[in-house]
């Protein structure tokens, strides 16, 4: 079978953009299909449901300088191209991440730089309304100098019954809740559910399991997992493994956290020590156990994601600028690659649409 593969990048003189691709999940090949190009560090990306729509984070020249030129952008798929909808600019840098609440009803973000997060609402057509959107701006810092010298958004994404918003911030070791459903009041945050991280630690994103119980941070600046369980009134902290092997010493960080459809295994990825650790999981109590760590073929996994059918993953390697495709093992939670990888200029992120 194929299916619909999306790219996003950061973008360079060269002004490349947004890739897409066809992923054969029976061999692991991709076959090169289109590219939005004109726009700026589409880093980001998420769809809808039935992956009718996309939506991508970015930045456009004609708004101004970087520091104000980000935009959220929304994208009808039709066949393997994208037309544009619409965008809706956020007045700061362009956003690191977004996501759609499970309504559909609205697009959620996050931008890095001013600790900036909010909600634009959706038009019925799936192009993002043009009322302002609702926004948060975090304050603070914490004890890493160079990373922490202030508050950070990194990852936006919504609990499980889609009453909240979750705001991962690096800078403040510490992922804020936001009341969901009266948002058109404001975004207020529910300060007895924060969950709270080792300090210095540097969440970066969160992820749910499928069960609607289960959470997994990523921390990236100290290279730890931690699992907690959702108790729609907070999180309770279950346990944190490292990401890296005991003998590893050299500079790594940590930057994607994943889990199989089965929801029995639990990935991360280290950039530095350019790998992807497989942990086992038991979903009844939230513990996991490390199965393997394979070392990968490029450089900086910023981002990855098992094909559809899950014999293959493509990861997008940063520094060395490929995708490259990997042959997953899922007894022994091992990556191997397979085929050349593909040349894309700083891929960091990556997203499966629908079958073709």
């Amino acid at each position: 079978m194929k299916y619909l593969t999306y790219i996003g990048t950061y973008t360079s003189e060269r002004k490349e953009g947004l890739h897409i691709f066809e992923s054969d999940t029976e061999s692991g090949e991709l076959i090169p299909v289109g590219l939005v190009g004109g726009i700026e560090n589409p880093t980001y990306l998420n769809l809808n449901k039935d992956k009718s729509r996309l939506y991508a984070t970015m930045g456009l020249t004609q708004l101004g300088p970087r520091s104000k030129n980000g935009v959220l952008a929304a994208y009808a798929v039709q066949g393997s191209k994208l037309k544009l909808l619409n965008f809706e600019p956020v007045h700061a840098t362009p956003p690191c991440y977004v996501a759609v609440d499970k309504s559909e009803k609205s697009l959620i973000f996050a931008e890095y730089t001013n600790a900036l997060a909010g909600v634009f609402e959706l038009n019925e057509d799936g192009s993002i309304a043009d009322t302002p959107p609702q926004t948060v701006v975090h304050t603070g810092s914490g004890p890493n100098t160079q990373r922490q010298n202030k508050a950070h958004a990194h990852c936006a994404e919504m609990t499980p019954d889609n009453k909240y918003i979750c705001i991962v911030d690096l800078g403040l070791d510490c992922v804020k809740l936001y009341d969901y459903a009266n948002r058109a009041q404001g975004l207020t945050e529910a300060k007895d559910m924060t969950l709270k991280t080792k300090k210095g630690a540097g969440p970066r994103h969160i992820t749910f399991h499928p069960n609607g119980r289960l959470a997994f941070v990523i921390n990236e600046l100290d290279n730890t997992l931690s699992s907690c369980f959702y108790t729609g009134d907070g999180f309770r902290h279950i346990q944190t493994l490292n990401t890296l092997p005991s003998d590893f010493h050299d500079k790594s960080t940590s930057a994607a956290v994943k889990l199989n459809a089965a929801g029995d295994r639990v990935f991360a990825s280290n950039r530095g020590h350019d790998s992807i650790v497989t942990y086992g999981l038991d979903a009844a109590t939230g513990k996991m156990e490390r199965m393997s760590i394979s070392k990968l073929a490029g450089s900086a996994p910023r981002d990855y994601e098992l094909m559809p059918g899950e014999k293959f993953a493509l990861v997008g390697h940063q520094f060395s600028n490929e995708i490259q495709a990997y042959a997953y093992d899922a007894g022994s939670g091992i990556f191997t690659p397979v085929h050349k990888p593909v040349t894309v200029h700083k891929p960091v992120c990556v997203k499966f649409g629908a079958q073709v």
